[in-house]
């Protein structure tokens, strides 16, 4: 008896973070793996300094962008800067490759994407991106680690970076895509 005891009473200690689904995934990462599932429009990217000033150096304050997350576990991201690129306008793959350089540079200087898979660890609260390809390719194979905190239908993603010098915190709020609402 009392060895049933000290069981029960170590795996109530335990929780059910711990408990293994036959999937890999632990009780607690399923529903939140579950939440995390879908499209999400970009609401606001900040980039926090050490002494919490908030800047925008690369996509303006008001960017727009998708993250998608898929049941797969493939996921990915797109964002395009404020203001928009207005150059060049072409309207085929063709007559952009004919575009002058200073043009294709504005385009992609307003532009970021990559997509890869995704794993989840709930009990640390972050969502890992797997980069398969990226716009930028020195980020293919790179592991982005991004903490998360999900309010509703809005999802946060927070991630440290060094840029410019100094250690940044890159912070982009989302906000969940309805089925059937562009």
């Amino acid at each position: 008896m009392l060895c049933r005891s000290w069981l029960l009473l170590c795996l109530l200690a335990v929780g059910s973070s711990v408990v293994i689904s036959a999937s890999g995934q632990t009780k607690a990462e399923g529903p939140v793996r579950e939440r995390l599932l879908g499209a999400w429009r970009l609401v606001s990217l900040e980039t926090i300094r050490p002494n919490g000033e908030v800047i925008y150096p690369y996509y303006g304050k008001h960017p727009e962008g998708l993250i998608v997350y898929d049941r797969s576990g493939w996921m990915s991201v797109q964002i395009v800067s404020d203001p928009q690129p207005a150059v060049p306008t072409a309207s085929s793959r063709e007559a952009f490759l004919a575009a002058a350089a200073a043009e294709k540079v504005a385009a992609i200087d307003g532009y970021y994407a990559y997509w890869g898979t995704w794993t989840l660890d709930a009990t640390k609260s972050t969502v890992t991106h797997h980069i398969k390809q990226s716009l930028y390719p020195a980020e293919r194979g790179e592991e982005g680690v991004r903490h998360f905190v999900l309010d509703g239908d809005h999802l946060t993603l927070t991630a440290k970076t060094h840029e410019m010098g100094e250690d940044h915190e890159r912070k982009l709020v989302w906000e969940r895509i309805q089925e059937g609402r562009p």
